[in-house]
């Protein structure tokens, strides 16, 4: 089915969560339309024309005000020539939700992938072969340096037809997707961090708090934010840090050589299992190297290894230190996954030493 929106005078619809919201029910948000109060009944026959289903947002009093003659009252929904018609001053996620709810009659599986730090294009060239020849329908809905791919799987196709399908998907999307499900960047890495009892220490220059901020927006930071520093000038990365004034000197406030040494400063303080450290040129102007220059570092304090790595952002201000702080929650992401790899390898080689001092024989051990 196709679903149109119609907002007047005001939007109040989030597009792309229309977007995902249609497709996720085997349907397709096909026209976006606002208008003035003037331009409602052409605006809605333009709608009508194209969309099986029309949800109107907005001001709602100026639409029954047009179809007075039509409506005789203001119902919330209605049938009119074919036509499905929703009305709600404000489509809120609930409300969406409800028109999905009540347009769809056969809910199709739905598998969420989303990934970080590849484009819309290079994610349809990756997938194109996976469900090549099949009724699975994919989704792309980019949005800022992440894309949500959605599998839409007819409600008809057997569970193992499914999951073969589902294999191969996150085959080839398995190292840029951090959830599947439909949570932020910042929610994954809070959720991995307090799953596994870990803490975290993070110093700031280039994103200036806002990788902190992102933790502390949510829940339950405080069972695993041990400390965050806003470490802005050379004093501070002395000082506070430890960072030596000869290093920032000869090679730079901005560099792989200071930020390494920032991490370093947050792991001798000790009381934590990861630490983020980032310095750069947000912008607009920049003393040294160039605007958008960016070093992130990612210390993980039981390998006693901190790794560094230099990015450069093109946009504005804003941008890059937004761009900043996902690489840097996806960069620490990618390693407490290793943590974990680490852990039950470590598990592993404990429960096998365990099993061969109970059981010599079925070790390989000669016996008497």
């Amino acid at each position: 089915m196709k679903v149109g929106f119609l907002s007047i005078d005001r939007q109040t619809v989030d597009v792309r969560e229309a977007k995902i919201a249609a497709f996720d029910n085997g349907h397709s948000a096909e026209m976006f339309v606002t208008v003035g109060a003037d331009n409602i009944d052409a605006a809605l026959m333009q709608l009508r024309a194209v969309c099986d289903a029309v949800v109107i947002d907005g001001n709602t009093s100026a639409f029954y005000d047009t179809y007075k003659d039509t409506l005789s009252s203001r119902p919330g929904n209605f049938e009119l020539d074919g036509k499905l018609h929703f009305v709600s001053s404000s489509v809120t996620p609930g409300y969406l939700l409800s028109v999905m709810n009540l347009i769809t009659k056969k809910k199709p599986g739905v598998i969420v992938f989303k990934t970080f730090g590849i484009s819309e294009p290079e994610l349809r060239t990756l997938t194109k072969d996976c469900v090549k020849k099949s009724k699975v329908r994919l989704g792309f809905f980019p949005e800022f340096m992440e894309c949500e791919v959605h599998a839409c799987f007819p409600h008809s196709m057997p569970q193992e037809k499914m999951n073969e399908y589902s294999v191969r998907l996150n085959d080839v999307l398995r190292k840029y997707t951090y959830s599947y499900d439909r949570i932020s960047l910042a929610e994954r890495v809070s959720a991995v961090l307090a799953e596994d009892g870990l803490k975290l220490k993070i110093a700031e220059s280039f994103t200036g708090g806002a990788i902190a901020s992102a933790f502390t927006e949510l829940s339950g930071a405080s069972k695993f934010l041990t400390e965050a520093l806003v470490t802005y000038t050379v004093s501070a990365k002395n000082k506070r840090l430890g960072v030596p004034l000869q290093v920032m000197a000869e090679k730079g406030v901005v560099s792989g050589d200071t930020v390494y040494d920032m991490a370093n400063g947050l792991m001798a303080s000790g009381d934590c299992d990861f630490v983020i450290a980032t310095t750069g040129n947000a912008g607009p102007t920049a003393q040294s190297g160039a605007v958008g220059l960016c070093f992130i570092a990612i210390g993980a304090a039981s390998a006693k290894e901190i790794n560094v790595f230099r990015y450069v952002f093109d946009g504005d201000r804003d941008y890059n230190i937004k761009s900043g702080v996902k690489t840097a929650l996806f960069l620490l992401y990618n390693f407490l996954l290793q943590n974990r790899q680490r852990m039950a390898a470590a598990r592993a080689q404990v429960q096998a030493a365990k099993q061969q001092q109970q059981n010599p024989t079925a070790a390989g051990q000669p016996t008497e």
